[in-house]
């Protein structure tokens, strides 16, 4: 009988080859982010800006609730007092003005409380766009390091998983920073009216919730991925995650809750993708052959 072809030969290295194989890999990656650094460092600025839009959107939203406030609140007050100056609400006489008065309303511009924030927060605006910059080049060496230890159905499958994968995880941020972030931040400002509260929304905090929120739903998005892999390696039966279901609708509400501020509106926000992505799963593991003893339903 013909002896068994080596899948790995081409490919078969020493414990030497391997480390310098890596040591190439780690050093392209490094160069990479590096560089990545470096341009991120000059776009600073704008890069802050669109970092910065949820929560400089929701002040200005707050700020122009309040004036449209005390515009109907004067109004109301001139029709039986028609002397009331309208200094009493706003900072100039002129109608064409309409900046309220500091204590009616939230600050435009977000705060540096210590010394040295300015500088940590461009370094971590600038570690945070080089990571994401250079990450389509770190992950290319890190598959060409694996790659070489994998069957060819093995590389199939991670091809075939590594477009979802990514995508579901850009498409967990982009709903964090579109919806989620503003929703969140709106009513954190607005937890307590303006005329009660001085808000100060600190920078540093700021991008502290920004990136937990963004990043957690990133990779809860990556639940369909996997559900389906569960699956597929048989490691959980499909009928079992169908049974599972209500009770992963309480645990989205609770995760939701703990992630988010505590108003329905941001939990629901939170646990409705959640749920969906879980039936997103479900559906997608349907197409899988069924075992024969397989005794689920459809769902």
């Amino acid at each position: 009988m013909a002896e068994e072809r080596d899948p790995f030969e081409h490919t078969r290295m020493s414990l030497g080859e391997h480390l310098r194989e890596l040591r190439t890999r780690l050093f392209r990656s490094v160069i990479a982010v590096v560089v990545a650094f470096c341009v991120a460092f000059y776009f600073y600025d704008p890069i802050f800006d669109v970092v910065a839009k949820p929560m400089n959107d929701v002040l200005a939203e707050v700020d122009l609730e309040q004036r449209n406030k005390y515009e109907a609140l004067l109004l109301e007050e001139r029709k039986t007092a028609p002397d009331t100056p309208r200094t009493k609400y706003f900072l100039l006489d002129d109608a064409a003005d309409n900046r309220l008065l500091p204590e009616l309303t939230v600050s435009q511009r977000m705060t540096l409380v210590g010394v040295g924030d300015g500088f940590s927060v461009v370094m971590r605006i600038c570690i945070i766009a080089a990571l994401v910059l250079s990450m389509p080049i770190v992950l290319w060496q890190v598959w060409q390091f694996i790659a070489a230890g994998l069957y060819p159905n093995e590389r199939r499958a991670v091809l075939k998983f590594f477009p979802i994968t990514v995508g579901l995880f850009v498409s967990g941020v982009l709903f964090g920073y579109y919806v989620m972030c503003p929703f969140g931040f709106k009513f954190m400002v607005t937890v307590f009216a303006p005329e009660k509260v001085t808000y100060i929304a600190s920078v540093a905090p700021y991008l502290d919730w920004l990136q937990a929120v963004t990043l957690a739903l990133g990779l809860m998005f990556q639940l369909p991925v996997l559900i389906y892999v569960l699956v597929r390696i048989g490691l959980i039966a499909r009928s079992t995650l169908v049974k599972f279901r209500p009770y992963f609708i309480l645990v989205a509400f609770i995760v939701g809750g703990i992630l988010t501020p505590p108003d329905p509106i941001t939990q629901f926000l939170a646990a409705g993708p959640m749920i969906l992505l879980y039936e997103l799963g479900l559906l997608w593991t349907w197409f899988l052959p069924k075992p024969k003893s397989y005794t689920g339903s459809a769902s």
